[in-house]
């Protein structure tokens, strides 16, 4: 990832990043920010409380069987593909409005899910479709309105961070912490009080949130200077767009002529016409300087509106060049270099603007195609098992809630503590090993369970442990896809190529995991619900594979 970032830095940006790279590192320790935090620590809140047990909920309160929770857990994967990108477009195209529509949104949201809490109330021992019907709605509601609340809080943090994006891990940190804590916390409150208890503490943190987000202020971070020149590094030539580069003219229109060399605008260009056609490069400067200008008989200050893609991409080249010179970087620091797969998928707003590309992207070569049709199939196996988990904890295997909470900590310090080792493991193994690790692991964890026996001593402590091999394997497998994104799609194509490795990864295959999970589950039971996950599996092993072998033939 690196060396395609190093090798597009001109001489006077490199010159540039040292100094921004040296300013950066005397900072890291001396920048706190509050809010932020906040926003993290209440929504995954909110992700940890109810959310998880839902399953549960589903089963002992509504009476569905597995087949109708699988539909009603597919619901969200398959929205979230959309509603991501078109509420990331409208926060982007109205910053004003960014903490209200935030507070808005999980407002409609929570909403949804609070009123899951009175269907029993209402349609006591209904099984009907009526039920099936209502909590769908609900669900769909809040698959809309209050998933999409993840990225545009990831999107807020790195706006209000502005110039000290790279500290965005930090503080996304914090939301990792509060939703282990939250899982285990509620797990407790279920088992000595009752499931209607994680709706109690669902509708303490909305309201929370409510508060943070909606003063929570996002304006566009673009500086205003007065004199551009004193911001101009040594040995610039002039004329230079910094930070942006002129593209894709519209239909009819002729390239806008530019010295690639010199990465200069050529003297005949019209500089009344070519502003609205700047496109964002993959460069340091673009990262450290949020105002672009350009010279002529004098300068013109233009104030770009600041997009989450681009401050997305940005976070992560400047992260990658701070790693490449710490031996031992903060946790924070390596969480900057890792998109999540909420901000990953916001990237799909701007597919409209290049309509060909997507069709290059996927059907490119079979190395491309193949391996985005095994980040598919493990999204689609692994999704099978993970979604239906606690209903397995606690029906089959008869776990209590206080200790089916375990689950949150303990995969998630695994999945973290993964990420944190992720660049040393790429460095040290092929992508075909991580790969096929990610995949052996999700495989052993499937057959330990399949051989546990309920109310056996140690059962609870093996199923608990097998939540170590769940949090690596996923954290291997998308730091490993992500990676291989940045190696496989030229730098104008890579935020494209992981936002459609997300929506196959998080958005399909985790709905389509949902669905033939449910109908495993329910037609055949828990162990053929595990075969077919293994199968999936391994199918997956073998169609990366054989990509590999074609490219290497």
């Amino acid at each position: 990832m690196m060396s395609a970032i190093a090798t597009n830095i001109p001489l006077a940006q490199a010159t540039y990043s040292s100094s921004s790279l040296f300013l950066s590192l005397k900072t890291m320790k001396e920048i706190s920010y509050l809010r932020p935090k906040l926003l993290y620590i209440t929504l995954y809140c909110i992700l940890g409380s109810a959310i998880p047990y839902l399953s549960i909920f589903y089963s002992d309160n509504l009476h569905l069987t597995s087949q109708q929770i699988g539909f009603i857990l597919a619901i969200a994967p398959f929205i979230q593909s959309i509603s991501c990108p078109f509420w990331t477009l409208q926060v982007d195209k109205y910053p004003a409005w960014h903490g209200r529509l935030m507070a808005i949104l999980m407002l409609i949201g929570g909403t949804s899910i609070m009123s899951l809490m009175f269907i029993p109330y209402l349609l006591p021992n209904d099984k009907s479709i009526v039920t099936l019907v209502l909590t769908s709605t609900f669900a769909i509601i809040f698959a809309f309105f209050g998933q999409p609340v993840v990225v545009l809080v990831d999107s807020a943090v790195l706006k209000i961070l502005g110039e000290h994006k790279i500290y965005y891990g930090d503080q996304r940190l914090w939301g990792s912490v509060s939703n282990a804590a939250c899982i285990l916390f509620v797990g407790y409150l279920i088992g000595l009080l009752g499931i209607n208890n994680a709706f109690y503490l669902f509708g303490i943190s909305v309201t929370a949130f409510l508060c943070v987000s909606s003063s929570t202020t996002v304006v566009n971070q673009a500086r205003n200077i007065d004199d551009p020149d004193e911001y101009e590094p040594l040995m610039s030539p002039p004329n230079r767009v910094k930070g942006y580069y002129l593209g894709y003219p519209a239909d009819g229109e002729s390239p806008h002529p530019i010295d690639e060399e010199n990465n200069t605008l050529r003297n005949d260009t019209n500089t009344d016409t070519f502003a609205s056609d700047l496109r964002p490069c993959d460069s340091i400067a673009s990262s450290q300087v949020n105002t672009i200008y350009y010279s002529y008989d004098h300068s013109h200050l233009l104030h770009p509106q600041i997009t989450t893609s681009n401050v997305v991409q940005d976070v992560q080249e400047e992260s990658n060049m701070l790693l490449e010179h710490q031996t031992f970087p903060s946790l924070g620091l390596v969480l900057s270099n890792i998109p999540t797969v909420d901000t990953s998928l916001a990237v799909l707003q701007t597919i409209d603007e290049h309509p060909g590309l997507l069709s290059q992207i996927i059907f490119g070569s079979p190395r491309i195609y193949t391996f985005l049709c095994m980040a598919l199939l493990f999204g689609i196996s692994y999704s099978m098992v993970a979604q239906f988990l606690f209903l397995f904890l606690k029906n089959e295997l008869h776990i209590a809630p206080t200790l089916i909470g375990w689950t949150g900590p303990i995969g998630g310090v695994t999945e973290v503590g993964t990420f944190y080792v992720s660049r040393i493991l790429l460095k040290s193994f092929s992508v075909s090993s991580l790969v096929l690790c990610s995949h052996l692991a999700l495989i052993c964890r499937n057959a330990v369970y399949m051989f546990l026996v309920p109310d056996y001593q140690f059962t609870a402590w093996i199923a608990l442990s097998m939540q170590l091999l769940n949090g690596f394997s996923f954290a291997l497998i998308w730091c490993t896809c992500v990676s291989e994104v940045d190696s496989i799609f030229p730098d104008n194509q890579r935020a494209m190529g992981q936002g459609i490795l997300a929506a196959l990864f998080s958005g399909l295959g985790f709905g389509i995991g949902c669905l033939c999970g449910g109908y495993f589950y329910d037609t055949y039971g828990s162990n053929m619900l595990f075969v077919i996950s293994i199968s999936i599996a391994c199918l997956s092993m073998l169609i990366f594979s054989i990509g590999r072998f074609i490219k290497s033939r």
